[in-house]
C-alpha cells in the first residue's frame, strides 16, 4: 500500500490525504460503494459473499483532500470449521488493511424482511460477525466512521435509529451514515466525514490516478465475476483467473488469453457447460465488461484447468495470485 512519492516541495496548505480502510462482513457492499465513489467500476461486485479477495486501492479527489480507499475482502473470524488457506488470506488482507490506514469506514447492513421485523419488537444487539469486526477495530484505535448500507431497502426507516444507538453502544464513531452505496445517497455525507478523518499532507497519488491494480489483474477479476454470477453451489469458490496473453495491438485493440482454474474435474464440467456454453457465456459477457474497462474492443479466449486443492495449497495461491505482500 506504499503510494508513489509526489513532489515534496510542492505546498498544499489546508490540504489532507491519507488511506481508509472499507471493511464490514461478506456482501455488505464494500465493492459497490468503491465504484459508486469513484465513478467507475474497479471492483468486481455479486450478490454471493467473499466475492472480493484481494485488497484494491481507489483513488478519490475532492477539493482540498485525497482519500486513498482500501476496498477488502470480507471481515470474519480466521479460524474455524471450513476456513482454507485462501480463506485465511482474504481475513488476513483485511485485518492488514486495519492496521495500515488513517481511518476505516465500517460498513453494516440496514436489517430486511424478517429482521427488521424481529428489530421493530426487541432490542437491537451485534450478531458475531459484526462484534469481531467492532474488537478488531476498537485494537486499532483507528478513527471511524459507521456507514448503515441498503437503507433504500429499508422500509421503515424508524429502524435506523435502534441500528445506530446499537452500535453506538460498543464504539466511539466518529459519525454514523446510513446510505445506499448502490444508489448513492448518503454517500456525499459519507466522503465529508472521511475527509474530517485524514491527516494534514500532500496528495499521495497523482491526480489521474484511480487505482494501483493493472488493467490485465482488473481483466482476471471481470472473468472471475461472471463465474460467480453463473455458476452456483461451491464452484465460485474454488475458481481462480490468471492472464496468460495481453497484447495490445496497434489496430486499437486487446488480445486476451485467460485461464479459469478449479479444483475438481466435475468443477470444470460445470465451468464448460453442455457443449461449451457456459464458459461461451462467461466469456462473452467478461469481454463486453473488459471492453467497457478498456474503451476498446478485446478478444477473449477462456480454457478451464483443474489444479486440485489450490484452495488450501500455499504454492498454488502464491501462483494465482493470493499472497500477502512482504
Amino acid at each position: 500500500m506504499t503510494p508513489r512519492l509526489m513532489d515534496s516541495t510542492a505546498t498544499h496548505a489546508g490540504f489532507v490525504a491519507g488511506f481508509v480502510a472499507l471493511v464490514g462482513r461478506p456482501n455488505v457492499g464494500k465493492s459497490t460503494l468503491l465504484n459508486q465513489i469513484l465513478g467507475q467500476k474497479i471492483a468486481i461486485a455479486t450478490p454471493r459473499p467473499q466475492t472480493t479477495r484481494n485488497r484494491i486501492l481507489g483513488v478519490k479527489n475532492v477539493p482540498g483532500a485525497q482519500l486513498v480507499l482500501v476496498d477488502t475482502p470480507g471481515l470474519h473470524r480466521p479460524t474455524g470449521r471450513g476456513r482454507s488457506r485462501l480463506n485465511q488470506f482474504m481475513v488476513g488482507e483485511a485485518l492488514a488493511a486495519l492496521e495500515e490506514v488513517d481511518a476505516v469506514v465500517l460498513i453494516v447492513e440496514a436489517p430486511t424482511g424478517a429482521e427488521a421485523k424481529k428489530l421493530a419488537s426487541t432490542r437491537f444487539a451485534l450478531d458475531a460477525g459484526n462484534q469481531f469486526a467492532v474488537e478488531e477495530l476498537a485494537r486499532t484505535k483507528k478513527p471511524a466512521v459507521l456507514a448503515v448500507n441498503k437503507v433504500d431497502l429499508l422500509h421503515n426507516k424508524q429502524l435506523l435509529l435502534p441500528i445506530m444507538e446499537g452500535f453506538g453502544r460498543v464504539h466511539p464513531w466518529a459519525a454514523m451514515v446510513p446510505i445506499s452505496a448502490k444508489s448513492g445517497d448518503g454517500v456525499e455525507r459519507l466522503l465529508a466525514e472521511m475527509v474530517k478523518l485524514l491527516p494534514a499532507g500532500a496528495p499521495l497519488y497523482p491526480e489521474e490516478m484511480i487505482t494501483d491494480r493493472a488493467e490485465r489483474w482488473l481483466g482476471a477479476e471481470l472473468v472471475r465475476e461472471q463465474v460467480f454470477l453463473l455458476t452456483k453451489q461451491e464452484v465460485p469458490y474454488a475458481v481462480a483467473v490468471t492472464i496468460d496473453e495481453w497484447d495490445e495491438r496497434q489496430k486499437g485493440d486487446v488480445m486476451v488469453s485467460a485461464t479459469i482454474h478449479v479444483e475438481k474435474e466435475a468443477q470444470k464440467k460445470i465451468v464448460v457447460g453442455e457443449g461449451g456454453r457456459m464458459v461461451r457465456e462467461i466469456g462473452s459477457r467478461a469481454r463486453h465488461e473488459i471492453a467497457q474497462l478498456l474503451g476498446c474492443p478485446v478478444h477473449l479466449k477462456l480454457f478451464v484447468r483443474v489444479d486440485e486443492g489450490w484452495t488450501g495449497d500455499r504454492a498454488a495461491l502464491r501462483d494465482m495470485g493470493y499472497e500477502r505482500d512482504k
